[in-house]
């Protein structure tokens, strides 16, 4: 069974205090709204962009390990067909044209 971590009892009453400052509770919401977030965009599924398309086309000679060619005719298919493609498969195109920003 995985540890779950729990606050003691210190550790909540000082929350319970820290949340009684309307400022602090506004960050913390603010918070907690940007991880829920975070955590839905990387599961969805985008139809890649033209740019990504390019780059891929462009560049094979970048894309190295299998995952990386995976990924690159993934984004290639998902343009060509206009369908979904998951976010894991363009985020690597991305941060290989970040990478690589002179080509």
């Amino acid at each position: 069974m995985k540890y779950k971590w729990r606050p003691n009892a210190t550790q909540r009453k000082e929350f319970a205090e820290r949340m009684k400052d309307h400022d602090e509770q506004t960050a913390y919401e603010q918070r907690k709204r940007e991880n829920t977030m975070y955590k839905n965009w990387k599961d969805k599924d985008f139809v890649p962009t033209k740019e990504q398309h390019d780059f891929c086309l462009n560049h094979i000679e970048l894309f190295i390990t299998s995952e990386e060619q995976t990924a690159r005719d993934m984004v290639m298919y998902g343009y060509s067909c206009n369908e979904k493609v998951n976010h894991a498969f363009i985020h690597i195109v991305n941060e290989k044209r970040r990478t690589y920003p002179q080509y």
